[in-house]
């Protein structure tokens, strides 16, 4: 067991000392944009040397091309000079005549054998390769790249030198020295060979080249050195955010993180973490209340029980038991109430609150609770506003509301209760309007809200337990409605409560056609 707890210390002190060697958010941002810069330098420094090589090619070869065309025109023209003029130290040109020897050429290949062998061209008199020739290397050039222009040059007369030698074409390897000729060429194809050195592009390419490496590791040094300083006060704002968070705790929730005033993404992050830490606020106070209004509520008929049974049995002789029994039981039952109630808006809470659901006919359950609390009070009811309305939804949550609405409305009203239900729309439209003193515009709110301590004319010591009301609003939600209260305008005092419900099809019927007749009768007992 020692063993045990001590190779997990050594496991947790391991893990704790790879989480400090772990580079912090901000080095790691700071090597990614790092990275990507580098990656983004290399891709377009790649690019642009290949695209300086193209251009400055093609350039070369244009240039050569424009050489070769004016050595074809004095081919042509049956007159050559040799050597051939250039007007530039980085071209070099061969004249070859049908039988393969040298008749002409420039400065720079003078001595020198036939340096390229014509390839067979079919329906083409030229041809632009890339080679590399030792022969015509420039001095420094070691590269020896060369475009080659290759022309054939059709001649009808023979071509006559302006000098006297012209070189033989190489029969092998082992021959050393050229063979003077001289005299002119009989007419045939002549080949027009024209090179352009490459030594022009490759320097600057190379000079190019350098700059990209010299700038390179100056261009990243700015961006790491620039992107680790805009960092350092974004992150020191989100370490500023992290330790106030750390420091609230559920006994100090008024508390709130830094703000910075920068409006952006960190400022918004803490906004929305304030506005959390409101809510979080707001709902633990409400379940502190919640739970000290539970206990109260269940403390009192408790209270009240025990009360009469210790009275009980300190006088056994002068207590009516008949009386106590019942005053147990009707603590008892209100006990149950608020137990069950509860249990309904934990229901609620979790998601769980309705069950199948089918169609409801809210006037057939408004009759029926009307009939049951007719037994139970004097309050007069006028149903004569009520049409048959019908909704889809669990028949036990929504009898719920009506019975909650019916007595809530019976609890506080002076003389009178008006039910009266209507489709307006698509909707079913079901009120509860009492003649009592209303509710205030400020508490019409709040007084949904679950043990809500309203005043006197509306206090739940008449016999609510604080939740009713709470559960209407859960159960009318649950089904997709509203709930809402206002004045009553039948008398001009009173409160009235409207709950909409989306109909089920066919459900409004005329009110002609009520299946029951209006109640506005004075009950008597």
């Amino acid at each position: 067991m020692t063993y045990g707890s001590r190779d997990w210390s050594k496991a947790r002190r391991a893990r704790d000392r790879g989480a400090k060697k772990r580079w912090s958010v901000r080095a790691r941002t700071t090597l990614v944009a790092s990275l990507v810069v580098s990656s983004a330098l290399l891709l377009g420094s790649i690019i642009m040397v290949e695209l300086l090589r193209s251009e400055l090619t093609a350039n070369v070869i244009e240039t050569a091309k424009n050489e070769s065309v004016n050595i074809v025109s004095l081919v042509q023209g049956g007159e050559l000079p040799n050597p051939i003029p250039i007007p530039r130290g980085d071209l070099a040109a061969q004249v070859i005549a049908p039988d393969g020897k040298v008749i002409a050429f420039t400065q720079n290949l003078e001595g020198e054998r036939p340096q390229y062998q014509f390839p067979q061209m079919k329906g083409t008199s030229q041809t632009v390769v890339r080679q590399s020739n030792n022969a015509i290397a420039q001095v420094g050039d070691h590269d020896h790249n060369y475009i080659l222009v290759a022309n054939r040059v059709d001649v009808a007369v023979p071509v006559e030198t302006q000098a006297a030698k012209t070189y033989e074409v190489f029969q092998s390897k082992k021959q050393s020295k050229n063979v003077i000729f001289s005299g002119s060429t009989a007419p045939g194809n002549y080949y027009v060979y024209v090179w352009a050195s490459l030594q022009s592009v490759d320097q600057s390419v190379r000079t190019l080249l350098l700059i990209l490496l010299a700038g390179f590791p100056l261009l990243i040094t700015v961006v790491v050195v620039a992107t680790w300083l805009t960092s350092k006060k974004a992150f020191e704002a989100v370490e500023r955010i992290r330790v106030d968070v750390d420091e609230i705790s559920e006994t100090n929730l008024s508390r709130r993180v830094y703000e910075p005033s920068q409006g952006d993404e960190i400022s918004r992050l803490a906004h929305t973490m304030n506005q959390m830490l409101e809510r979080l606020e707001i709902s633990t106070e409400e379940r502190k209340r919640f739970v000290a209004d539970a206990s109260h509520e269940l403390k009192s008929p408790l209270s009240a029980l025990r009360a009469s049974l210790e009275i009980a049995i300190r006088h056994p002789d002068e207590v009516d038991w008949v009386a106590t029994a019942r005053t147990g039981i009707a603590e008892s039952q209100r006990m149950q109430h608020i137990i069950e109630d509860l249990l309904l808006l934990a229901k609620a809470d979790a998601g769980q609150l309705l069950g199948t659901f089918q169609s409801v006919d809210i006037d057939e359950l408004a009759v029926e609770e009307c009939q049951r609390l007719r037994a139970l009070t004097d309050v007069r009811f006028d149903l004569s506003d009520m049409s048959a309305g019908r909704i889809q939804g669990d028949s036990e949550r929504i009898r719920s509301v009506v019975r909650n609405l019916l007595e809530n409305a019976v609890r506080h009203a002076s003389s009178q209760v008006w039910v009266s239900l209507k489709a307006v729309d698509s909707h079913v439209v079901f009120q509860v309007a009492d003649d009592g003193k209303g509710v205030r515009e400020q508490d019409r709110e709040k007084i949904f809200d679950r043990f809500t301590r309203l005043d006197e004319s509306r206090s739940r010591d008449r016999g609510g337990s604080g939740l009713g009301l709470a559960i209407v609003k859960s159960i009318v939600i649950a089904h997709g409605g509203t709930i809402s209260v206002s004045d009553n305008d039948r008398c001009g005092h009173g409160a009235q409560f409207t709950a909409v419900f989306e109909a089920d099809s066919c459900s409004v019927l005329e009110s002609d056609a009520l299946p029951f007749p209006p109640l506005n009768v004075n009950n008597s007992h």
